[in-house]
């Protein structure tokens, strides 16, 4: 749970259980992954190896106990409590509790294009409250996962909102703003063994909060960053990528990153 000097790390450490109500009730207990983000933690799960800008202002754990029900076959809804945290990444440490909420919607036959369009919404709310803050971090994701009428591509868009609260601590008092990432994600399968895929989020960002690459300050907006990569597989349960990616932003130098690496699944 820390990144000080760590060698080793725990993706995950929960307890899966079923409790026989209605359709059943999923219960999920420890430390599991976060429930906002179109962004996983692990490096192979996402189509970059650079992360969007949006992940690293969602925190990606919590530890904790969710509660999810298969409503439907097109409606799904979570609800869960975690420890609080003053950290973006992970809500681990001393503090009070935040809740988790989440919704998940498929659009039926009879919207005719918009058929099978996956809607989904996450929350942490009260993330960081202490006697420092007024109401804490809350954190919104949306995402919608659109089918295109084009074999093989496909396109999702998403909004993470962080809404931090203002400091009130008698030492000071100050506006922390907030941050607003729209990331659109498009990815065309080529054949059985290559995929393109293209990544554009634009926004701002506030409170420190960074996208890993640079080393930003407070208060940046103008933000935009556009990834476009390809990946390959080599051999069984190995996948080569190769992708370009350029960040720019107000006040900020732009900055361009080429990455080659292979990754081996075992």
């Amino acid at each position: 749970s820390s990144t000080g000097g760590q060698d080793f790390e725990l993706n995950q450490a929960n307890i899966d259980l079923r409790l026989p109500v209605g359709n059943g009730i999923d219960l999920k207990v420890g430390y599991m992954p976060t429930i906002v983000g179109y962004e996983v933690y692990e490096y192979t799960g996402n189509a970059f190896f650079q992360r969007g800008l949006g992940f690293f202002v969602e925190p990606t754990h919590h530890t904790g106990l969710l509660a999810s029900y298969q409503v439907s076959d097109d409606v799904s809804v979570s609800v869960g409590v975690a420890n609080g945290t003053n950290s973006a990444r992970t809500n681990h440490r001393q503090g009070s509790n935040v809740l988790l909420t989440a919704v998940s919607y498929t659009t039926p036959d009879s919207l005719g294009v918009l058929a099978g369009t996956e809607l989904y919404y996450g929350g942490v709310w009260g993330a960081e409250a202490s006697a420092t803050t007024d109401e804490g971090t809350d954190t919104h994701f949306f995402s919608a996962t659109i089918p295109v009428p084009v074999e093989g591509l496909g396109y999702t868009a998403a909004w993470t909102v962080v809404d931090n609260s203002d400091m009130v601590s008698t030492a000071t008092s100050r506006n922390r703003g907030d941050s607003n990432i729209v990331s659109h994600y498009l990815s065309y399968v080529i054949n059985d063994k290559a995929t393109l895929n293209v990544r554009y989020e634009h926004g701002n960002l506030n409170s420190g909060t960074a996208p890993g690459t640079a080393s930003y300050a407070d208060n940046i907006d103008g933000l935009e960053s556009i990834s476009v990569g390809l990946d390959y597989a080599l051999w069984d349960n190995v996948t080569s990528r190769v992708e370009w990616r350029e960040d720019s932003g107000d006040g900020l130098d732009d900055q361009d990153v080429i990455a080659l690496n292979v990754v081996y699944s075992f």
